[in-house]
């Protein structure tokens, strides 16, 4: 029995092999699309300094939520007399919207009037 040697089906390998490639080819193609649809939730707009570590010696946080007004980013304005809509921070906002505890008072063309505790603060954009 040693002295036999068995034919190989080629075509079988080769029919074998094809199907892995094509299974792999999808798998690659449903990871790429998934991958595009995700929305990270970390948006380096203004969000925090990359070369400042995440956590500290203990392992405690150090990402603070709170944000100011001043670190706000008027980004755009679509101004319509029917209604006229802010881009702040990569979010759309309508009048009368809120936005990180500011109510939206007005959008004209150029500005974004805000609203909190009676006081005004307006957003202008430079554009």
């Amino acid at each position: 029995m040693l002295g036999k040697r068995r034919k190989v089906n080629s075509n079988g390998i080769k029919r074998c092999a094809l199907y892995f490639f094509i299974a792999g080819l999808l798998l690659a193609v449903h990871f790429i699309l998934d991958a595009q649809e995700f929305k990270y939730p970390y948006s380096s707009l203004k969000d925090r300094d990359p070369m400042r570590p995440l956590v500290n010696e203990r392992g405690e946080v150090l990402i603070k939520e709170k944000k100011e007004l001043g670190d706000s980013l008027l980004q755009g304005i679509i101004y319509s007399q029917e209604g006229s809509v802010a881009i702040i921070n990569n979010e759309m906002y309508k009048e009368s919207g809120i936005f990180q505890g500011y109510k939206i008072k007005k959008i004209e063309k150029n500005t974004v009037i805000l609203e909190r505790d009676g006081r005004e603060f307006t957003l202008k954009w430079e554009g």
